[in-house]
């Protein structure tokens, strides 16, 4: 089947300089495409410039590109393009929630302090079912010093906002590459927790259904 996955921070201008980001690093991402490749998917990578890349697993045809994004808008275009033709989307990518009103030039450096004005960046994930109205969608939640109830509640808010089909839900304390703890959430509750980014992984690519629907269709 085919499987789309995002990874990494989007960098937003502030001038022709200057960004805001994140700390997305992408590892999470690059577990996810690279196990979904070894599962024998064909996996397209939409990967932030700075994000951590997956090894290509051995085969005798490659079943694992990559795209890179650098803002919002970028891998706003990128979805539009890719995400009709999958089968899952796992859209892991750390998406900005505001970005700057960007300036022409540069920037002078020499004021005693600089305003920038945010505006509200559109939700991507909400955008993710009208684009691909079959697939089976992944989205992922990061909450802060949140419990268990609440990261349920967030997800599951997340769930039915953007009509996905599983939420990964993990606080932002505990993201390391080994001490990675998520809640994988569905309509129904938690069905499952992992420890780590690559079991993260293998649960999540474990789940995937059988293509179907126009996935299967164009192959």
């Amino acid at each position: 089947m085919r499987v789309l996955v995002t990874a990494g921070g989007t960098r937003e201008p502030i001038d022709a300089v200057r960004v805001i980001a994140n700390t997305s690093t992408g590892r999470l991402g690059a577990h996810l495409a690279a196990a979904a490749a070894a599962a024998g998917h064909e996996v397209l990578l939409l990967a932030a410039q700075s994000a951590e890349r997956p090894a290509e697993p051995a085969g005798e045809r490659p079943r694992l590109r990559s795209l890179p994004f650098e803002s919002s808008a970028d891998l706003a275009r990128l979805l539009e393009e890719h995400a009709p033709r999958a089968d899952a989307v796992l859209h892991a990518a750390a998406v900005s929630d505001y970005v700057p009103v960007p300036v022409a030039g540069k920037i002078p450096s020499d004021e005693p302090e600089l305003l920038l004005k945010l505006v509200r960046a559109p939700k991507l994930i909400d955008r993710l079912r009208g684009l691909c109205p079959r697939g089976f969608l992944v989205g992922f939640k990061l909450t802060s010093g949140a419990g268990p109830s609440a990261q349920l509640d967030a997800a599951q808010a997340l769930l039915r906002r953007a009509r996905l089909d599983l939420v990964v839900v993990n606080d932002a304390g505990r993201t390391g590459d080994e001490d990675h703890e998520a809640l994988l959430v569905d309509a129904r509750g938690v069905q499952g927790s992992c420890r780590g980014k690559a079991a993260i992984a293998a649960a999540l690519v474990a789940r995937l259904p059988a293509p179907q629907g126009h996935g299967a269709a164009a192959r």
